[in-house]
């Protein structure tokens, strides 16, 4: 009996080696194979990467990504940043931010007392406050300046009980 344990526990010890010899050469082959067709891509990705990137009408995800579902640029395009990045604490429940609606008709910042001007907004958008966080890194200036004009716009901003309506709804309207 004691042999028979021993030579069990001898198979398995020599079998257990094996499988992981194999999948460890088995993960070297898949390493090198990447690496060599990572290699032979590099040359054709300098030119892809000069290129924009393909729409698919299906994936929607590269519109949201891109926070472009409702326009490419300007105000309609700030509209939907400003839902993503600020109307969390920029609503009238909120109480860690100013309400943004009028903000260029008040003229001055509510915390600061700065005149309010396009610069102005966009540094206060890139840099941050106190209470802000600053979005110099997460927003690019394209970004930043469809958020300006929504806000110096006449439709910013909406509240809490009449949310903007979604683009892809097709729905008939009552």
């Amino acid at each position: 009996m004691n042999l028979r344990n021993a030579v069990g526990a001898a198979l398995t010890v020599v079998l257990g080696a094996a499988v992981g010899l194999a999948g460890w050469l088995g993960h070297a082959a898949r390493v090198q194979a990447a690496a060599a067709q990572g290699a032979s891509q590099s040359n054709s990705s300098q030119s892809s990467a000069q290129k924009a990137p393909q729409k698919d009408e299906y994936q929607r995800s590269y519109e949201i990504y891109t926070y472009s579902t409702s326009a490419k640029t300007g105000p309609q395009r700030g509209e939907e940043l400003y839902y993503i990045k600020c109307w969390f604490c920029h609503n009238q429940y909120a109480k860690t931010g100013p309400q943004l609606k009028e903000q260029y008709k008040r003229g001055t910042f509510t915390n600061s007392g700065d005149p309010v001007t396009d610069q102005a907004v966009a540094d206060k958008i890139r840099k941050g406050g106190a209470a802000m966080p600053s979005y110099v890194y997460t927003l690019k200036d394209a970004d930043i300046q469809d958020l300006v004009s929504y806000i110096k716009s006449d439709k910013c901003c909406f509240d809490a009980e009449n949310p903007p309506p979604n683009p892809r709804y097709r729905g008939a309207n009552k």
